[in-house]
């Protein structure tokens, strides 16, 4: 427990590191670009190539793909739900925070500090997770909000997917395993120094994005989407724990993504729909300490 303990303390104590680095001046929010293009296009690469390679596909892997997508449909249209008497901005608000996972910046780093073998169970619903979040999340709110700026083009979708480098590895990865084939461990090695700073630049970049600015009267919008999206990972997490039949690594996993915070490109997509970005940057930026403390106390009691 201890250990488990420690490694949360580094995440927070990066992540606070960044916050008061930023407030005194020594950097800027703006320095998160250049930062998070490093963990884009180098770490986080790595670290998933390191995790994915000599993976055996099984149909276990199909299936959490196909969760990844599964589960970020019912969170919009029970966002829509509860969002019902909002205004189209706030339905859509809700839409967009009760769905999607921040897995790449959030929940990789987390977990590889726990459980480096579980990267692939992780990368294979965040192919799912991905799909929604560059564009079919913002599709469905948009079309079913009649307020159509872009509508679901597929070749958009994957236009923005595989820009992505992270998740051409992934599809590397993918078809790679689907032969049997994997890359020598010997080959890897040059490339661990990148994957071992992914979790500081990672968390360190979550840190300058961070923004606690209260948006005049939405401070208790804010509080009732984080109450309804843990409320609803809560319930996620009961009924796969419960229920699914998956080994035990990969129930932690999934009750890791369910309480992981909310996806930085739904901030943006909501901001875009209308919504203030002070609102919007508040809820996710609460959702990252609430994550971290939930999903520490997953790691210690499971």
């Amino acid at each position: 427990m201890t250990t488990i303990i420690l490694n949360a303390l580094s995440i927070l104590l990066v992540l606070i590191l960044a916050i008061v680095l930023k407030k005194i001046g020594l950097v800027q929010q703006k320095d998160g670009a250049l930062v998070s293009k490093i963990v884009v296009y180098v770490t986080l690469p790595a670290t998933i190539l390191l995790g994915v390679n000599n993976t055996r596909l099984s149909s276990l892997y199909f299936i959490l793909m196909a969760m990844g997508v599964c589960s970020n449909l019912v969170l919009i249209f029970i966002g829509k739900f509860l969002g019902r008497k909002s205004s189209i901005e706030e339905r859509g608000l809700y839409m967009f925070d009760l769905s999607g996972y921040n897995i790449g910046n959030f929940s990789i780093p987390f977990v590889s500090n726990f459980f480096p073998a579980a990267i692939p169970f992780l990368a294979m619903f965040d192919m799912g997770n991905s799909f929604m979040v560059t564009g079919a999340t913002q599709a469905i709110v948009e079309s079913t909000s009649r307020k159509n700026k872009h509508g679901f083009i597929l070749r958009e979708v994957l236009g923005v997917l595989f820009r992505n480098p992270p998740f051409v590895v992934y599809v590397l990865m993918f078809i790679l395993a689907i032969f049997g084939l994997s890359f020598p461990e010997k080959w890897l090695i040059p490339i661990q120094p990148m994957a071992n700073a992914n979790t500081l630049l990672s968390i360190f970049t979550i840190g300058l994005f961070m923004e606690f600015k209260l948006p005049q009267g939405k401070f208790g919008l804010v509080l009732k989407i984080l109450f309804w999206r843990y409320i609803l990972a809560a319930v996620l997490s009961i009924i796969t724990y419960l229920f699914l039949p998956f080994p035990h690594l990969v129930k932690v996993v999934l009750l890791l993504i369910f309480f992981c915070p909310m996806s930085f490109l739904h901030m943006l997509q909501a901001t875009e729909f209308g919504n203030d970005r002070g609102t919007a940057g508040l809820a996710i930026s609460l959702s990252m300490f609430i994550s971290l403390i939930l999903m520490s106390a997953v790691v210690i009691f499971l």
